[in-house]
């Protein structure tokens, strides 16, 4: 059985990479769309990670937030991969409101079942995570706005 401070690890590790992962996305989209075309898979591929954490805190008898966050992730990333890369399906323009809800519930639900645990674990991380959260999300929304105005040209 892993340590406490071991899994405490690994969820802020996770939490931090994926993160990164997420801005480094959102960049590429917003910068250099070829990488983010052949690259982009990644994020959701990082579910797959997510999936063998989630066992292992909840096999450990962690609390449920830990595995929860993981769970949630991993949900998400499925549910990434399939709508946006093994069967492509236009749903961000025009929304498609039935795809559209849970996507972003599952995403954002993932994102705070993250954020919150890191305050219990140090508020340093709580901060730290708020940071990159705010830029991943920064460069989301303002790559949907240039789309839009682009596509409305």
């Amino acid at each position: 059985m892993l340590e406490k401070n071991v899994l405490e690890s690994m969820f802020v590790a996770f939490a931090f990479i994926s993160q990164a992962l997420l801005i480094f996305n959102f960049a590429t989209l917003k910068w250099k769309p070829h990488i983010q075309r052949k690259w982009g898979w990644i994020v959701y591929a990082s579910g797959l990670i997510s999936l063998p954490l989630a066992i292992a805190f909840w096999a450990s008898g962690q609390a449920w937030y830990f595995w929860l966050a993981f769970t949630l992730f991993t949900i998400w990333a499925m549910f990434g991969y399939v709508i946006d890369i093994l069967r492509p399906i236009n749903w961000r323009d025009p929304i498609r409101w039935q795809i559209f809800i849970p996507y972003l519930g599952l995403y954002i639900s993932a994102q705070f079942a993250f954020w919150i645990p890191l305050w219990f674990i140090w508020p340093g991380y709580w901060i730290i995570y708020a940071v990159l959260y705010m830029m991943s999300t920064a460069l989301n929304i303002s790559e949907h706005f240039r789309s839009n105005k682009t596509a409305s040209r």
